[in-house]
């Protein structure tokens, strides 16, 4: 099976797209934020081991509504931004699953690459008023272990199992004329 899109190279619309994440706090309650900057494309083939999907985030612009908090996090008790930047997903197979797509990936957060796993779902297609571009929907979620990425300082008062989720919108690749 293929995607419902035709083959090509989608950049993702930044300013209509979301990257962000949850950790628990205390147990009780959920902490979200989000990265503000981002990139990534989605490489449409001819069938769904043809395609792939990527993704870099700019650590330094996590936004959890805190500047202190963030300041934080920035540190090398926690990502150590100075030191490693970027975290970046790569997908490596996807497959047709029950209520989508199963993405599996590398993803490398403070210089370590470890597998997971991210349920996706196509949200369908529409075409964006303001450039007549057509814009394709997809969200994708997913529960990561940040102490195997050597981000543990604070388990249990901060979640161990952060949860990722893309929501994302693909633009068609222009046509040439």
């Amino acid at each position: 099976m293929t995607l419902l899109i035709s083959p090509g190279t989608y950049g993702i619309d930044t300013v209509h797209s979301q990257l962000a994440f949850g950790v628990k706090h205390l147990g009780i309650s959920i902490v979200r934020g989000t990265f503000d900057r981002f990139a990534g494309a989605l490489f449409v083939g001819e069938s769904l081991a043809d395609t792939v999907v990527t993704i870099e985030a700019e650590m330094a612009s996590i936004n959890s509504g805190n500047t202190m908090r963030d300041e934080h996090v920035h540190g090398s008790e926690f990502l150590d931004v100075a030191n490693h930047p970027q975290m970046t997903f790569r997908t490596t197979s996807i497959t047709e699953s029950a209520n989508g797509y199963t993405m599996t990936g590398d993803l490398t957060i403070k210089g370590t690459t470890h597998p997971v796993v991210l349920h996706a779902t196509y949200n369908g297609s529409a075409v964006f008023p303001m450039d007549k571009s057509t814009h394709h929907g997809f969200t994708a979620t997913g529960t990561i272990s940040r102490s195997a990425y050597g981000v543990s300082y604070g388990v249990p008062v901060v979640s161990d199992d952060v949860t990722l989720t893309l929501d994302v919108q693909f633009i068609n690749p222009a046509v040439d004329a």
